[in-house]
């Protein structure tokens, strides 16, 4: 089959189109045959050795959606011919920047004939990292004030979507004026980084700030985060794109009693959240409820392009690679 292959560390063009063997499914697991597949910004964090430094040769990608051709041992025989998408960490798939991938079955979102392989290959990890912001780490309530940083990416446009949902009011940060005009068709009041954002805030909100903080840039936003938080805010981090946060003390938390925590996608816990998490952002997405964003698709052999926009933030929403005819 035809791969996206890395050998090394390094630039975009690491990034190779080469002919390798298909993936054989172990047990519990079942072969995809890939029409789209997400590119992710922790790809190009991985490829350039921030985190998780990947074994070598290494194919990218743990998301993708496709039909299922094969079976692997205890896989329900049900399952051959079925539409789906996934995402999955560590050994539950391997990588989809290809035309074939191997997935567990636990991993599968099961798609109907409403839901594109386009919209099934943008929804797994950027909805559920979403999902569990805004419903399990978040405790939103309604009428409470919430600020999401990077509002015009994949995540953060469907955490717009998710908290607004909920009866929130959401103020979304963003780069350009085109990334505002996105989040405002959301519902989101857009507000531009910089210098004046606190005051900016405090205005919108009357001088009390904001409950919650959705933080996926870490070091280079973290202190005006904290700044922008009401009497009993929560800033909760889940990305450090600009670099790690910086150590919290208690003595910076006292004078507002607020709080600092972190949320990072296991899927792993509790699982049966996790299903019906699955179970409602299918059902969002054919109801019309919940949109998803993929302003961008490349053919396969085009990954390095991918990534150098991911690492540009020349993109908004999601980037999709397609394999064979477009």
């Amino acid at each position: 089959m035809r791969a996206i292959i890395a050998n090394r560390l390094g630039s975009p063009e690491v990034l190779e189109l080469q002919e390798v063997a298909s993936p054989v499914p172990g047990q519990r697991q079942v072969l995809v045959e890939l029409h789209a597949t997400g590119v992710n910004f922790s790809e190009t964090e991985r490829r350039r050795g921030i985190y998780a430094t990947p074994s070598f040769p290494w194919c990218p990608g743990a998301e993708g959606a496709g039909e299922i051709v094969a079976l692997g041992p205890g896989a329900d025989s049900s399952l051959m011919g079925k539409r789906v998408a996934f995402w999955g960490p560590g050994s539950t798939v391997s990588g989809t920047y290809a035309e074939y991938a191997a997935v567990s079955v636990d991993a599968l979102f099961h798609l109907s004939d409403k839901i594109s392989f386009d919209e099934g290959a943008a929804l797994p990890l950027q909805g559920l990292t979403a999902y569990g912001l805004a419903y399990f780490a978040g405790r939103i309530r309604e009428g409470m004030s919430v600020l999401i940083h990077a509002a015009a990416g994949g995540v953060g446009q469907l955490l717009v979507q998710m908290v607004l949902k909920q009866g929130a009011r959401v103020f979304a940060t963003t780069s350009t004026t085109e990334k505002a005009s996105l989040v405002a068709g959301l519902g989101a009041e857009p507000f531009s980084y910089g210098d004046g954002l606190r005051d900016r805030i405090a205005e919108a909100t009357d001088g009390r700030g904001v409950d919650l903080v959705y933080d996926s840039i870490g070091k280079a936003t973290q202190e005006q985060s904290l700044s922008l938080l009401a009497p009993y805010g929560e800033l909760i981090h889940f990305g450090e794109s600009s670099g790690p946060a910086g150590a919290i003390r208690p003595e910076q938390l006292y004078d507002r009693s607020l709080k600092v925590s972190a949320f990072g996608l296991i899927t792993e816990r509790d699982p049966d959240a996790w299903t019906k998490a699955r179970k409602d952002l299918l059902s969002w997405i054919e109801d019309g409820t919940l949109k998803v964003s993929i302003p961008l698709r490349l053919p396969l052999e085009q990954a390095s392009k991918a990534h150098r926009l991911l690492e540009g933030r020349a993109t908004t929403g999601k980037v999709i690679l397609y394999q064979g005819a477009s």
